[in-house]
């Protein structure tokens, strides 16, 4: 009962803050004061921690009263009750005896239904407290979104204008008097000694390592003077190798989580900071660790990514600055997350973050241009690195403009995503290095198979060499196709771990109204909004339509059409269509989501047909045409033709046009719709292996081994 009260009275809080902070935020909009309200208000949320779960209560107490009931009424009868308990009985019941059980059996059964009555209380006010408290946490989810969008974008400092400037040597010594650090002594000491016990194990593991350090540095000496050696080389001898890395940068990560977990129990008022800082710092150490010992001088860089000795010390140094620079970063990002009132007034963490990114921005822009000039960097990799370089400009701004809470809770997760994209460049050069020895054992064997069928022929010649490591290049493109995919996928599940808990702040841009059109709904007429969040959605479906544009017609004839044995032209037909069907679909979507609505899109086909009727007609039927001769393959591929003045030898079909190399080594353009509506000589000069197939292409299959 007493619960029930408690969660009805949080319920009603709840709901009164909800309107008062509706109404608050649309009073103090732009107000300093705002942001301290709502993080205020953000503090008092109830936890779901402090709510029970009812579900097996209520359970419990139906199971509960069902028993009773059948007690109940098996006690109406209770003549028949009583003779059945004399029958087993050996000696006879007497009339008084009779008359007593019978008392008994009534006053029992009045019991049981005093009792069934309490239960049913009990359980309707279970039922009570179980709505109260869903309804407690819709009502605190709902609250707890809107904080979390407001507060995201408030600004909850002043801007660093020239005022700022000027207060800021007071509002630095207001800042060092509120700081104020006490310790418990009484309760620390004992605490301490716990806390030394309970991180004597990470201490003792730290120590194991250190003291076989040597033998593992060995061990992967041995793995890197293997590597190359094509009976002894395996796919497993990298990861084993950067496995040894990540063991050698424990002992660090280690002392600094036991250091943490005695900080957390000295009865600090800063100690849940310290132990957060603690965690963070350990993530950052095995991260930048790892990659300072894979680039070491005779490290995994050098021996089994091929990378010269130049460039990974150049590395080195470049991560030593950018792990320096982003400490300061690191630890005021903590303070966002556990105490956002102190940012209020943190006039020095302000201009120090400010500083901050401007230093992380001059240190990664060097190392983001190199990653540009490269001609052979992944185009996922390439949009991933100018992100990266132009968030600390972007972060720079908004601590200039007074947001610094916004600029710290997107520091951290770009601080995490940064980790993410170092792993994951490690792991895809891990990858790439198996494929590489995978295909190299492979020739290898096919080699050797070469040589022996003929010395069984008699012919002579001496043992099989080992070849040197095949290229990159010739490494089979459906392997590498399907690898890169599984890596994508990889990448933007850990991108959508780590920025998930912020996507909801994004609904607060559908609120920002940008312009107003007209739509039609139920056949009326309505106006409607083109917000920030709808700009947002189209800007994201034009960089997926583009991504598929380029990626999902490959893999679709690498995992799907190459499977079904199709000839070389419809598979390039079909592939073709997706193409333009992803561009439709695409364009249809980003024009919807700016205004552009279904029937003005209709009105724009229109006239798109008109002008294939006119002006695009000979580009619209060449088009048909080209569809025509790849699927029906009147024209293949080395026959030779003659059509019109021109003969040759047909090179290239592709949608629009024909390619033929005459005799004279020069490539002749025809229309396709020459092929299809004019006359056509059709000479088979040169006719392949497969009569129905495409000319032969040299492939290397890749296997496991």
């Amino acid at each position: 009962m007493q619960r029930n009260i408690q969660v009805k009275n949080w319920l009603d809080r709840a709901l009164q803050s909800e309107r008062d902070i509706k109404e608050q935020i649309s009073v103090l909009r732009g107000s300093l004061l705002l942001s301290r309200i709502l993080y205020q208000q953000q503090q008092t949320l109830p936890s779901a921690d402090e709510l029970q779960d009812m579900t097996n209560r209520i359970a419990d107490l139906r199971l509960e009263q069902f028993e009773v009931n059948q007690q109940r009424d098996a006690l109406f009868q209770s003549d028949a009750f009583v003779t059945k308990l004399e029958e087993g009985h050996s000696s006879e019941v007497n009339d008084e005896v009779h008359a007593a059980l019978l008392e008994v059996i009534d006053m029992r059964r009045e019991l049981l239904d005093q009792f069934n009555k309490q239960l049913g209380n009990q359980l309707m006010m279970a039922i009570n407290l179980q709505i109260n408290q869903q309804q407690l946490m819709s009502v605190s989810s709902s609250l707890k979104e809107i904080l979390t969008q407001q507060i995201f974008w408030v600004n909850s400092n002043k801007p660093m204008d020239w005022e700022w400037i000027k207060a800021f040597p007071e509002a630095l010594k207001g800042q060092f008097k509120a700081m104020k650090i006490t310790v418990n002594w009484e309760k620390a000491w004992p605490a301490v000694f716990v806390a030394f016990l309970a991180g004597l194990p990470l201490l003792l593991i730290a120590g194991l390592i250190r003291w076989r350090l040597q033998w593992l540095k060995d061990y992967q000496a041995k793995l890197a003077s293997q590597v190359g050696q094509l009976r002894n080389d395996t796919q497993l001898h990298t990861p084993k190798a950067i496995l040894i890395d990540l063991i050698r940068a424990l002992p660090v990560v280690l002392l600094i989580l036991a250091i943490g977990l005695i900080l957390l129990t000295m009865q600090l008022n800063i100690s849940g900071l310290l132990w957060a800082y603690s965690k963070k710092l350990a993530m950052f150490w095995l991260v930048f660790g790892l990659c300072w010992k894979v680039l070491e001088k005779n490290g995994v860089a050098v021996n089994h990514f091929n990378m010269p000795a130049q460039l990974t010390s150049h590395w080195r140094r470049q991560i030593v600055r950018v792990s320096l620079a982003l400490l300061p970063l690191n630890f005021w990002s903590v303070i966002s997350e556990l105490s956002p009132l102190n940012l209020m007034d943190d006039v020095l963490g302000q201009l120090v973050i400010f500083f901050n990114l401007l230093l992380i921005a001059v240190l990664v822009w060097p190392m983001c241009r190199e990653s540009w000039r490269d001609k052979e960097s992944h185009s996922l990799r390439l949009l991933t690195i100018t992100v990266l370089s132009i968030v600390p400009v972007a972060l720079m701004v908004l601590t200039a403009t007074g947001y610094f809470y916004t600029t710290l809770r997107l520091a951290g997760r770009w601080i995490e995503t940064v980790y993410l994209v170092m792993i994951w460049n490690l792991l895809y050069q891990t990858v790439l290095r198996g494929l590489s020895v995978a295909a190299r054992r492979i020739a290898w064997r096919r080699a050797l198979a070469r040589r022996q069928h003929l010395v069984k022929e008699g012919a002579e010649g001496a043992e099989p060499q080992e070849e040197p490591t095949i290229a990159l290049e010739q490494v089979n493109q459906q392997t590498l196709r399907i690898t890169m995919l599984v890596m994508v996928a990889l990448f933007a599940v850990m991108f959508w771990a780590i920025w998930s808990d912020l996507i909801t702040v994004f609904a607060y841009l559908d609120s920002i109204t940008l312009w107003h059109y007209n739509g039609t709904e139920a056949g009326a007429s309505v106006v409607r909004s083109v917000t920030m969040g709808s700009l947002l959605f189209a800007i994201v479906a034009s960089m997926v339509a583009w991504a598929l544009i380029r990626n999902l017609p490959g893999l679709l004839e690498v995992l799907v059409l190459s499977r079904l044995n199709m000839r070389q032209g419809t598979s390039y037909a079909i592939t073709t269509i997706l193409n333009y069907a992803i561009i439709a679909i695409g364009a249809m979507t980003v024009f919807g989501a700016l205004g552009v609505s279904w029937d003005k899109l209709q009105w724009l086909a229109a006239a798109l047909s008109v002008g294939l009727g006119f002006g695009l007609q000979e580009i619209f039927g060449n088009f048909v045409s080209g569809l025509i001769i790849l699927f029906e393959r009147p024209v293949r591929i080395g026959d030779t033709v003659t059509i019109g003045t021109f003969s040759g030898t047909v090179s290239k079909i592709r949608i629009r046009a024909t390619t033929i190399t005459d005799f004279d080594r020069k490539e002749v353009i025809i229309p396709n719709k020459a092929f299809v509506t004019g006359a056509l000589d059709q000479l088979v000069a040169l006719r392949h292996r497969d009569p129905g197939g495409d000319p032969p292409r040299r492939r290397l299959w890749l296997r496991p081994g």
